[in-house]
């Protein structure tokens, strides 16, 4: 694949993505009024949300497999990625046509069982996706096509906060079959680009040497990290804010930590192209342990929200590497699939661990607040160490 072809299929997977994201977004806000009208209670959703991830987590893994295994075998894995594609947006449009009255006893199984089915059949969006770039793209390429497709969570994110004002007040099934008819046509581009990318030689292995971690050592330190971003952009950001600010200002306030996130993706390429995706771990993860102290430990709303910036880019920087570091691995040992497929799964591992920290009211504990708002600061100062150790191991190509 040349990397023009490369660069173009990496932002076609970013659009895909921030559709994605918007739908997950869509579906968080509509979710407690679709549960209570089939009957289930409103506070069930925070359990539905951690089953979601679970799911996310195992068939991450599993699309992953089946990318890797598909693609030995038939060249091409576009058209089963098509095919599970739709079937996820036909659930997702499907779910709010559920909502009736509760006294229907087969809405809440149904509602329940196309929920799962969508979470099921969105891995190969993730996954089987990012891995099918990877595996076509020169080992030096794959950080900066990394970042361009992680643009699409960075924009999707930033505009979460809005999208659930705006959404509140609308009928669900507007948004869920305008977000999943969108999603199913930019979808059908994949078994083309498939097609594509098949048919072009695909580039030498370069004689690099791989980063000095042991696959067990560099999965442990990459959910560490996401728990540290959880930590300080789900649990932390809220709270701080509004110590200096009224939760009018929250949407304006929240998506700061993104706007640092997609500088932060707009640069990374280059970065690691100079330092390696190695050093750029350790820098966007002691980057984002500075930001994280700046939030907790400084006074005022300017350093609340300069902090929060700081930790946007370094875990802007810190993600792109990870995935730049994932997919070395994968184009060394032709598993891009597998282990892509475990990268996010890592990343939904720590958002069930988020969820189910809030959920438990130990946010909301006077003693605990302390150790939350140091946890990022040290979780990232490890992973920061950990990937600096292994930088200055590392051999000369």
């Amino acid at each position: 694949m040349t990397a023009t072809t490369s660069s173009a299929l990496a932002r076609y997977v970013a659009v895909v993505q921030f559709l994605f994201l918007c739908s997950w977004t869509a579906y968080v806000v509509f979710l407690p009024a679709l549960l209570e009208s089939v009957g289930i209670a409103r506070e069930m959703t925070i359990w539905l949300l951690l089953v979601d991830q679970i799911l996310f987590a195992v068939f991450d893994v599993v699309a992953g497999f089946a990318a890797d295994r598909a693609r030995r075998a038939y060249a091409r894995i576009g058209p089963w990625l098509l095919g599970a594609t739709l079937l996820s947006c036909a659930s997702f449009a499907a779910l709010p046509w559920l909502a009736g009255p509760a006294d229907d006893t087969w809405r809440a199984p149904l509602l329940l069982a196309l929920t799962a089915l969508w979470a099921i059949t969105s891995s190969a969006l993730r996954a089987p996706v990012f891995a099918m770039i990877t595996r076509h793209a020169a080992r030096p390429a794959i950080p900066r096509l990394a970042s361009t497709m992680l643009m699409g969570t960075a924009l999707a994110s930033a505009l979460a906060p809005y999208l659930g004002t705006v959404l509140s007040g609308l009928d669900p099934r507007l948004p869920f079959a305008l977000s999943s008819a969108a999603l199913a046509a930019l979808s059908i581009g994949l078994i083309k680009a498939e097609r594509h990318a098949s048919s072009e030689t695909e580039p030498a292995r370069e004689a690099r040497p791989l980063p000095q971690f042991r696959l067990p050592t560099l999965f442990g330190l990459i959910m560490l990290a996401a728990l540290g971003f959880q930590a300080d952009a789900n649990l932390n950001a809220r709270p701080r804010y509004l110590l200096d600010a009224s939760a009018n200002e929250l949407p304006w306030l929240l998506p700061i930590f993104w706007i640092g996130f997609h500088l932060a993706l707009t640069q990374t390429g280059r970065l690691t192209r100079a330092v390696g995706s190695t050093t750029a771990l350790a820098l966007g993860c002691a980057g984002g342990a500075v930001g994280a102290a700046l939030t907790g430990l400084a006074p005022g709303l300017a350093a609340a929200a300069s902090g929060q910036l700081i930790a946007g880019i370094g875990w802007g920087v810190s993600l792109a590497a990870v995935f730049g570091l994932v997919g070395e691995f994968g184009s060394a040992r032709g598993q891009h699939g597998r282990l892509t497929g475990i990268l996010f799964a890592l990343l939904a591992l720590a958002t069930f661990v988020r969820l189910g920290v809030s959920a438990s009211g130990v946010p909301r504990q006077a003693d605990w607040l302390p150790w939350i708002l140091a946890f990022p600061v040290l979780a990232w100062l490890i992973v920061a160490l950990a990937a600096g150790l292994a930088a200055r191991r590392m051999p000369t190509a």
